[in-house]
């Protein structure tokens, strides 16, 4: 308690046990430490001792029992000494509970921040699901009525058909009914001479042959319910925003561009140049060339069996053998006069290659499809119109496919590259089209799809020719990021290819180097 020098020395010596109180000046307040009292702690093990030192090894008071008969020896210290070792060990204890305090707050603060960005996330998601749902429902509505005008306009034409035949038959029978009438006048008539004059002409009218009309009428067309999917309406992913790509190593190359890659394992690769193929191996830095052909090369996979198939503007697929390195036909052939211009095999070991009838010209004259093959060869499914009928494609430039059956194939619409990606499904129908983003493709930068490749996380992997840019789908063909290659050091990127382990091959070419 406050008090002034007066009550000090007139009342507070009154009170009871006051000569057992300290009192101090008030310029002292917070600076005084009182002496604390260690006379009275009894010893644990030895309740009647009092402990009366402090054992640093054994971190403990002790009295002079326990040091006869446990601590003699140790590091002992005055129990003031150990207070301040505990008090100093509190100390910083209660400083870490601090700091785990403010980072708790901290993290407090982030999830409260992640529970408003993802609300916020949410919100917007809804919107765009309601403003889909609209979107659907409005192209539903168009859609119907555009059938429904279509089946009009043929019943219309249908009707008039049918009219029109309608009437003839009738003039024909009225005609006949005619005929039929005088005939019945004829015979019932006792005058012999109309029977010989009247009835001889109408003998020679009956005997003359009426052919019926005929019209070949067009079928009202049937109706047939369209299937509704995810794809169509669409579908809630985990997407990965923020993508980042390092470069864990390189290899270096006497070829001075490496047109095509193939990865058979974590150190072997194929590698080709124009019309020289090579099988490498990685030694350190440096790509020590197993085997050469000198053969055209416009595409190229790894088999499961270390088998390299690739195009060579065929119809049929080469083959090299990975036992013996020699270069056979495979069991792959489009046939009917295509050949074939991409190629894929997936992990199971079909094949899917995309190919073209004719000659490569913009617009595409001729055939362009994608085959899906089985193991033996077998032609699984052709695709090759969308359901009106129009053809999909116009040069198939590369395909890939995903874990749940869609492909993606990269189609080259003019002579200077420009293109898109088209997704389809295992049924055919076009699920998505890409033509580039708007913040990188522009009229002057027209987007050049080159490569397409499928992640082990069933992501697609779609490159720009020139712009070492790469665009991220997932499997249904929805475009999540796209990523610059020249931020980590990856300019003129040409080819790629993924490993067992799911790490990326690119090839590539620098000016002045070969890599």
């Amino acid at each position: 308690m406050l008090m002034c020098d007066k009550c000090k020395e007139k009342i507070h010596v009154k009170f009871k046990f006051a000569k057992d109180h300290k009192v101090v000046s008030i310029q002292e307040v917070g600076l005084h430490v009182e002496e604390i009292d260690f006379s009275s702690i009894s010893c644990k093990n030895h309740l009647k001792q009092i402990c009366f030192m402090f054992c640093k090894s054994c971190d403990c008071l002790v009295c002079p029992l326990c040091i006869s008969e446990t601590h003699n020896g140790h590091g002992l210290v005055a129990i003031k000494e150990g207070y301040e070792i505990h008090t100093s060990k509190l100390k910083t204890g209660q400083k870490n509970i601090r700091t785990k305090i403010d980072e708790l707050k901290k993290r407090k603060a982030e999830v409260n921040d992640i529970e408003s960005t993802e609300h916020s996330r949410l919100e917007n998601i809804m919107k765009k699901m309601k403003t889909q749902k609209n979107v659907l429902k409005n192209e539903a509505d168009k859609h119907i009525e555009k059938l429904k005008s279509e089946i009009m306009k043929k019943w219309e034409a249908l009707l008039q058909s049918t009219k029109k035949e309608e009437n003839e038959v009738t003039l024909l029978i009225g005609s006949l009914e005619s005929q039929n009438s005088e005939v019945d006048d004829i015979i019932q008539s006792t005058d012999g001479k109309r029977v010989f004059v009247d009835g001889l002409g109408l003998v020679k009218s009956m005997e003359e042959t009426i052919t019926p009309p005929c019209t070949k009428f067009d079928s009202i067309p049937t109706f047939l319910p369209g299937i509704i999917t995810a794809y169509n309406i669409g579908s809630l992913e985990n997407i990965t925003t923020k993508g980042e790509i390092k470069i864990i190593k390189q290899f270096y190359s006497e070829m001075s561009s490496i047109d095509h890659i193939a990865a058979c394992s974590e150190d072997m690769l194929w590698i080709n140049d124009l019309n020289i193929l090579q099988k490498v191996k990685i030694e350190g830095c440096r790509l020590k060339v197993i085997d050469q052909k000198e053969v055209d090369v416009y595409g190229m996979a790894c088999t499961p069996s270390k088998d390299l198939l690739f195009v060579s503007g065929e119809s049929v697929l080469k083959q090299i053998s990975g036992q013996t390195s020699e270069v056979t036909d495979s069991i792959y052939d489009v046939k009917q006069g295509l050949k074939i211009s991409a190629v894929h095999v997936n992990p199971d070991g079909k094949v899917t290659v995309g190919a073209y009838g004719g000659n490569i010209s913009f617009p595409a004259v001729g055939r362009r499809v994608v085959i899906v093959m089985d193991k033996s060869g077998k032609h699984e499914t052709t695709y090759e119109y969308d359901r009106q009928g129009n053809s999909i494609f116009t040069y198939i430039r590369n395909v890939t496919r995903t874990e749940n059956g869609n492909i993606c194939v990269v189609d080259h619409l003019s002579k200077d590259l420009s293109g898109r990606v088209v997704i389809l499904n295992g049924d055919g129908n076009v699920l998505n089209t890409f033509s580039g983003h708007p913040e990188v493709n522009t009229d002057k930068f027209p987007y050049k799809p080159l490569c397409a490749f499928t992640t082990h996380s069933d992501n697609i992997v779609v490159s720009d020719t020139f712009s070492s840019i790469l665009y991220f789908f997932n499997s249904s063909g929805n475009f999540i990021l796209w990523c610059d290659l020249n931020k980590v050091g990856i300019s003129s990127s040409f080819s790629f290819s993924i490993a067992d382990s799911g790490h990326i091959f690119i090839g590539c070419t620098a000016p002045g180097s070969s890599d």
